[in-house]
């Protein structure tokens, strides 16, 4: 996002799309886990503690829902993540529901910035070839304040939700894919230094941020690749 400081009005739309993102994706996984904690509970037959429902506020629900990693990421590259809630069930039906949640709230937020962006008179069509860092580092300018909130805001969910698919944790595909490595001890250590010592984060980290022989790292390559059949659909 610093890149984006020659474009205040896409920065804008950069933050708010991206907080909104993190705290909806991982609030609304945190209350999927706990349903299936307590649905689990009451096919076993025991009662089992939910806990008391949390409430949103300014001071508590941005702390919980930011990883300073991601933040980094979101920082310095454009994209980022936010943190990952544990899951009340491990299992595969669990993991894979995260995925599919990251998946549908990004979906819906960028569906909601590119509305947005049409209802303030930008041109879809104009955005078929448009690499999605070119919003994202401040490099295109939509034109007025509206189109730049709205579009800044679509992008940085398109990209969070493209990001979701990486097969490296703590991306939640990367997670579903770690997670079932074969039960031999080598492969549970491997499993597990990169989903819980952090070895993916550092390995996304450099895929985001280190360029490749003078071009764009190759994260934000991928994302852009990707991102174009999709732009040339709306």
């Amino acid at each position: 996002m610093i890149f984006a400081l020659r474009q205040p009005a896409v920065l804008v739309g950069l933050l708010l799309g991206f907080l909104l993102g993190v705290a909806f994706r991982a609030g609304l996984q945190r209350r999927v886990g706990q349903a299936r904690r307590s649905g689990g509970g009451r096919r076993r037959g025991r009662l089992r503690a939910v806990g008391r429902r949390r409430t949103w506020t300014p001071q508590a629900g941005w702390a919980a829902y930011l990883d300073p990693y991601g933040g980094v990421a979101a920082l310095l590259a454009g994209v980022g993540w936010g943190a990952r809630p544990e899951p009340a069930r491990r299992g595969r039906a669990t993991d894979v529901t995260m995925l599919l949640v990251a998946l549908a709230v990004h979906g819906v937020l960028a569906a909601a910035g590119f509305a947005a962006y049409r209802a303030a008179n930008g041109s879809l069509a104009g955005l078929q070839g448009l690499p999605v860092t070119a919003v994202l580092h401040g490099s295109f300018d939509p034109g007025t304040v509206g189109q730049s909130v709205s579009l800044g805001f679509a992008m940085i969910n398109l990209a969070c939700g493209l990001l979701a698919l990486v097969p490296i944790p703590p991306m939640e595909l990367g997670v579903v894919l770690w997670s079932r490595l074969p039960r031999s001890p080598g492969a549970r250590r491997l499993a597990y230094r990169v989903l819980e010592e952090q070895w993916g984060i550092a390995v996304i980290l450099l895929l985001l941020l280190l360029p490749l022989a003078g071009q764009l790292p190759v994260l934000l390559s991928l994302i852009n690749t990707v991102a174009d059949p999709l732009l040339a659909r709306l």
